[in-house]
């Protein structure tokens, strides 16, 4: 059994009190011989804090909250990996939940968060909550914790950390046309999401530059899922392109598994630049040029602002901040 404060302050000759102000570094006028013999004492004994004795007097349980649609998704799982890290290093517990894309589990998870008593929550929406904008912006209005939004973001007013998905997929289309191809396809998600209407825009516009047709046949919808890119490449082999943009890379591991299944060579066939760049420690034989989003980056902005809020309270200001993606060239 773990040692308690009053044991440690039993032993070090001082006060329960003390103990408290050293072991959770608060301020204090005790002796640095003091502090270091209280600190001495707990390592020996393998001191652990009790946390839900600790909460009920700081109203804090150093627990956070992130939500995320797919955690099968490289982009999500690397994503959580990154925020799991950064706040068990400031001394919080991540507890991670996914939505499977669900607006109804978004709804559900995020009270089932807030039940559990974290101090703040990481968001990154379901696709399906695009279509229930109006009830989610309710929800949030009313969450009585510090949230911040990630990668998925909507028109309400909070923190936000993000990409921006025109400029991506403008460099990967405008790529595709330097290397001579003006048949390009699009995969993307469903209309319904910021992210895949920004991607669509983006692609849009390259192709516009040059003075490129779109048949409406190009643009093919998919979700964000294997399965999804796999039906699209079906539908890819039924027009005259000759290069592919894909909005993601879990749709691009579906066009390849199609691909390789009717002998069909990339890039010597079909030209494809994809999104995410979580492939190429996966791929084989076969390099694909990518957009990069530093995910890395958006962990850290994303912890850094809920931090902030955490810390301000309801004076916390609103951060809009939106990263810039680039092109890995394979």
């Amino acid at each position: 059994m773990s040692i308690t404060l009053k044991e440690i302050a039993r032993l070090a000759g001082v006060s329960t009190s003390s103990v408290s102000l050293v072991l959770n570094d608060r301020p204090n006028r005790i002796s640095e011989q003091t502090k270091a013999l209280i600190k001495k004492i707990a390592e020996e004994e393998h001191y652990t804090p009790n946390v839900m004795a600790r909460s009920l007097v700081t109203k804090r349980t150093k627990t956070l909250g992130l939500i995320i649609p797919d955690i099968e998704n490289f982009f999500f799982s690397k994503l959580a990996k990154v925020l799991e890290m950064e706040a068990r290093k400031k001394g919080y517990t991540l507890i991670i939940v996914n939505s499977n894309d669900s607006f109804r589990d978004d709804l559900l998870l995020m009270d089932l968060l807030v039940s559990r008593g974290v101090d703040g929550l990481f968001l990154v929406m379901s696709n399906e909550a695009y279509q229930h904008q109006t009830e989610m912006q309710e929800k949030l209005s009313h969450l009585s914790i510090p949230f911040v939004m990630i990668d998925r973001v909507m028109d309400v007013p909070c923190s936000k950390v993000y990409f921006d998905n025109v400029t991506g997929a403008y460099l990967a289309t405008k790529y595709l046309i330097e290397q001579g191809h003006s048949r390009i396809s699009c995969i993307c998600n469903t209309y319904i999401s910021n992210n895949s209407l920004s991607r669509i825009n983006g692609y849009k516009k390259a192709m516009d530059e040059h003075g490129f047709k779109i048949p409406k046949e190009y643009i093919i919808p998919a979700n964000y899922r294997i399965e999804g890119g796999y039906e699209a490449a079906e539908q890819i082999l039924k027009t005259d392109c000759t290069a592919i943009f894909v909005s993601n890379d879990m749709m691009t591991i579906g066009v390849l598994k199609k691909f390789m299944e009717c002998g069909i060579r990339v890039p010597e066939d079909y030209m494809i630049v994809s999104y995410d760049n979580l492939l190429s420690d996966f791929l084989f034989g076969i390099r694909i040029s990518s957009i990069d989003q530093d995910i890395h980056e958006l962990g850290i902005r994303s912890w850094e602002v809920l931090r902030s809020s955490m810390k301000s309270g309801d004076k916390a200001e609103v951060q809009d901040i939106c990263l810039m993606p680039k092109l890995i060239v394979r």
